[in-house]
């Protein structure tokens, strides 16, 4: 599909002018194609169409997940945790995409003064009800950037909300503006370079604008003002369960999650077991294909899984 008039310059660098064709798509959102920037190296589908917060919702289940007290299970904040035991006393912190808010009571714990945003609704309510955080706020990044009487952060963080701004370099430029002078930029996106990173539903629109490997992220922060001091790869075998667990599992999500808005009572023993009866068929079905592809993966250097990065602020 030839590119639209108002998208002859990429959309995540704002410079770049030599867009590289890779393949179009006929989804059920509609008819798009995803392009590469020659310059930043960053994919993008065209039409770069906004993510709205249903989707985003749908993604990450929180109508499900809230009926239970959320915990930290995913391992780039474990990650981060592991390389981080401790803090200055009341440092800063801003989670982008803070989610339900367990990893920013974990930092709350260890001494943090601690603030989130996030642009699905439901998270932040359950950030509020379970951990009683009171500096979270539904709404869009730039809004948020926009409030008044904000510290200088050191630490912002960016956990797996890249591949769905439209923005990007505007968020990029924010977050060094809002950091103190050693301020941290810590980030992942998934890696577009692992196995069957086409298999996966949210790879698409509308729950995905851009596809990142190492190189492309690198050059998007490097320009702002970032150098980059640790990088690793996580969940490189969950991310192939995922990907092969894929469509089955959204099915059975999507049937739980109408069971939640049918059952306004609060009772949700049912509806957790659905979903997580779900989640174990789909482990047991997927978990051999993926350990087999792991096991390729690691052989071959594959770049599979999830890319880890910190940043520094330059001075």
């Amino acid at each position: 599909m030839v590119i639209q008039e108002n998208q002859k310059i990429c959309p995540v660098c704002l410079e770049g002018k030599e867009l590289g064709f890779i393949r179009d798509y006929k989804l059920k959102e509609g008819d798009f194609s995803l392009y590469q920037c020659k310059k930043c190296q960053a994919q993008f589908y065209d039409p770069f169409l906004k993510i709205k917060g249903k989707n985003y919702q749908e993604k990450n289940n929180y109508e499900i997940n809230g009926a239970i007290k959320p915990k930290i299970f995913r391992k780039y904040h474990k990650k981060f945790l592991e390389r981080n035991k401790s803090f200055k006393p009341g440092a800063n912190v801003l989670d982008l995409g803070c989610g339900t808010g367990e990893f920013l009571n974990e930092l709350k714990k260890r001494g943090c003064n601690v603030f989130g945003a996030d642009f699905d609704q439901n998270a932040v309510f359950y950030a509020k009800k379970y951990f009683n955080l009171k500096n979270v706020y539904a709404e869009p990044f730039e809004e948020f950037f926009n409030r008044k009487n904000l510290p200088k952060f050191d630490f912002i963080f960016m956990f797996e909300v890249l591949q769905y701004i439209d923005n990007p370099k505007d968020i990029a430029e924010k977050i060094k503006q809002a950091m103190g002078n050693k301020g941290k930029l810590v980030l992942s996106a998934p890696s577009r370079k692992r196995a069957l990173a086409n298999m996966d539903i949210f790879d698409y629109p509308s729950r995905c604008l851009t596809k990142w490997d190492k190189g492309s992220i690198l050059n998007l922060f490097l320009k702002q003002g970032f150098k980059a001091s640790y990088i690793t790869y996580v969940e490189q075998l969950k991310i192939l369960i995922g990907a092969i667990n894929s469509k089955a599992r959204f099915g059975l999500v999507s049937k739980a999650i109408n069971m939640s808005k049918k059952n306004k009572s609060g009772n949700f023993l049912n509806i957790k077991l659905v979903y997580f009866l779900g989640r174990a068929k789909g482990f047991i079905i997927a978990f051999m294909p993926a350990v087999i592809l792991w096991i390729f993966g690691k052989i071959t250097k594959r770049e599979n899984g999830i890319i880890y990065v910190e940043f520094e602020k330059k001075i």
